[in-house]
């Protein structure tokens, strides 16, 4: 590797009227080595940055570019970084790097880290994942090696507009997932979750889907099946199929499955009532689901995008009283029971799938 410091160390890179110098961490340059499309031929990939008041150095310390305080001081923030690609090659006796090529990266502020990532495991392709810190988030540079060139897919990580890394479809190849959260007018705040997949060169966008306006209709079609009681396909529809297959290999009855969904919340003045003592009735039910203004799935700790909330459960019983509580001083002919239980949501892990939306069973 000396051979390679020794070319690496000490040279500037020109691009238009600005100087690039290597980084170095304990006088060594940042690199990643990577045969990108395993078609041996393997780069360097060296990290370089922007020289603004390092003039009269040849080198960039890595504790420079990782300062924080970089990303609000506008002379630091705005430079730019480059990774120089360097090939070894032997001729005879003479052995040496050559510089081959310069790719500019798209973001500045505060240098995170430099990577190798795999993309395709079947092909296994990699990419060379750069990471920044910014004024508003994270930024994730992914170059990808074409025929005669780079790509580079661009990832942000804000507040509004995020993107996830994860094979969703089970090809062995990597997925993006932008979560893009827009403002819409009389209606709340949507979540668009675009899918790109990548071509074997690069990443492009193949379809878009709403989530609140997807899960609302979710919530009013389960709403609909369980005050029709419809319960069989109120399960068929609201638990994930490996959930049900087990369910039912276990024997496991739509009564006690609904209980394992629907939790009554304890109460210190009443008694608790159960879901399918509510259902069982022959007087009408309503069901109460929460009203979505916004994505509200969370990755949870078992590593499901996941959300808990209330539902209100209201019969109206022509003065048969369920519950325990007898101290009402309802004299109406027509008296309304109700419960309030506490559900479980998730979201596949695979948003793009036909139903996506499921009631965790416990």
């Amino acid at each position: 590797m000396e051979l390679f410091y020794n070319n690496v160390s000490g040279k500037n890179i020109m691009t238009g009227n600005k100087k690039y110098l290597p980084v170095t961490e304990n006088k060594k340059p940042i690199f990643v080595v990577c045969d990108c499309n395993n078609d041996g031929d393997t780069e360097f990939f060296v990290l370089f940055a922007e020289s603004i008041l390092e003039n009269d150095v040849s080198e960039i310390s890595i504790d420079s570019v990782r300062d924080l305080r970089n990303i609000y001081r506008e002379e630091i923030y705005l430079r730019q970084f480059l990774l120089a690609v360097y090939k070894y090659q032997e001729n005879g006796e003479e052995k040496k790097f050559i510089h081959k090529q310069n790719i500019v990266l798209e973001e500045n502020g505060a240098f995170s880290s430099l990577k190798e990532i795999e993309i395709d495991k079947r092909k296994k392709i990699y990419g060379i994942s750069v990471n920044f810190l910014t004024s508003i988030g994270m930024h994730e540079d992914i170059v990808i090696k074409r025929k005669g060139s780079y790509s580079i897919t661009s990832i942000k990580n804000t507040l509004s507009d995020s993107t996830r890394k994860e094979d969703i479809d089970d090809d062995g190849i990597i997925d993006l997932l932008r979560y893009e959260k827009v403002f819409v007018d009389g209606f709340g705040v949507e979540t668009f979750i675009t899918w790109y997949k990548f071509n074997g060169e690069k990443f492009l966008p193949v379809k878009t889907i709403n989530t609140v306006k997807d899960l609302r209709a979710f919530l009013g079609e389960s709403r609909l099946y369980l005050e029709s009681k419809r319960i069989d396909l109120f399960i068929k529809k609201t638990v994930a199929p490996p959930i049900l297959k087990k369910l039912n290999l276990a024997k496991i009855s739509s009564e006690k499955i609904l209980q394992r969904i629907f939790y009554p919340v304890k109460k210190e003045s009443s008694d608790l009532i159960d879901i399918t003592t509510m259902l069982s009735s022959n007087e009408d039910i309503g069901f109460i689901f929460p009203e979505i203004f916004e994505n509200p799935f969370r990755m949870d700790n078992d590593g499901l995008f996941s959300f808990t909330t209330y539902v209100r459960v209201l019969l109206k019983n022509d003065g048969a009283i369920i519950s325990s509580d007898d101290d009402s001083d309802d004299t109406d002919n027509s008296s309304v029971n109700e419960e309030i239980y506490f559900v479980k949501i998730y979201m596949s892990n695979n948003p793009f799938e036909e139903n996506r939306f499921f009631f965790f069973v416990n």
